[in-house]
């Protein structure tokens, strides 16, 4: 789940793919390189809204990590761009799932695809009557 030294070029790709600029599909794994970039990211930046959230709430007590990021009025600002991060975290997402259709945003809610198709009527529940008109051999 990691980036590699190739992501970056291949996050390139993907992103040139979903704006449908280049047709051709970029390098496939269970997660391509866009999503390695962002799913690590968005560690990082929970990483880092919690050190800067902690300096922002006890900047006295905690006095050493207000400096470390800088102070307390930097640490307001960094936390606020994390913020931000994942707000547009967040609406990428939207825009992804609205490519990938609806149906791949049901299988996200529910755990499992689903598949619409008209249900074949068992044989069972069928009279005599409706297996001799359908041609089925009792």
């Amino acid at each position: 789940m990691l980036p590699n030294r190739r992501s970056f070029k291949e996050a390139w790709l993907v992103l040139l793919h979903d704006l449908h600029i280049r047709k051709t599909l970029p390098p496939q794994d269970k997660y391509n390189a866009a999503q390695r970039i962002a799913y690590t990211a968005i560690i990082i930046m929970g990483f880092g809204s919690l050190v800067t959230g902690l300096a922002i709430y006890k900047p006295v007590q905690l006095n050493w990590l207000c400096w470390l990021c800088g102070g307390y009025h930097l640490a307001r600002i960094w936390h606020f761009i994390l913020t931000i991060g994942y707000v547009l975290f967040f609406l990428i997402h939207i825009f992804q799932v609205l490519l990938a259709g609806w149906n791949n945003f049901r299988s996200v809610i529910s755990g499992f695809e689903v598949i619409d198709e008209k249900p074949k009527p068992a044989i069972e529940s069928l009279s005599e009557d409706e297996k001799a008109e359908k041609g089925i051999d009792c």
